[in-house]
């Protein structure tokens, strides 16, 4: 699939139940890098329509706390990140759909 595709499948899903984040998604227990520089690493954990949030934290560290923090379009993204962002986006779909069978029952 190309990544373009991949983004507005994001976007799409994004709009239809709202932005969510890695905490919010059930069996899902690590966040995707999208890089690292000496000690730190960047994780994508809040997903936006075109953007994600991006975490910085220093794995050796004492603080669950990141040391930073920024947005990174998708368009920026390797293609491989933007397919993990794509899976979690259909688990928030499935998700929200479930949730919404359940209160209409």
């Amino acid at each position: 699939m190309q990544k373009r595709t991949m983004i507005n499948r994001i976007n799409a899903i994004i709009k239809e139940y709202g932005s969510f984040s890695i905490g919010e998604l059930e069996h899902v227990d690590c966040s995707p890098c999208v890089g690292e520089l000496g000690n730190y690493t960047g994780l994508a954990e809040e997903f936006f329509i075109g953007k994600a949030q991006i975490n910085v934290y220093m794995p050796s560290g004492f603080s669950s706390d990141p040391e930073d923090e920024y947005e990174m379009s998708y368009i920026f993204m390797e293609k491989y990140i933007v397919e993990e962002i794509l899976r979690l986006a259909e688990i928030w779909e499935a998700e929200s759909l479930q949730t919404e069978k359940r209160i209409s029952n």
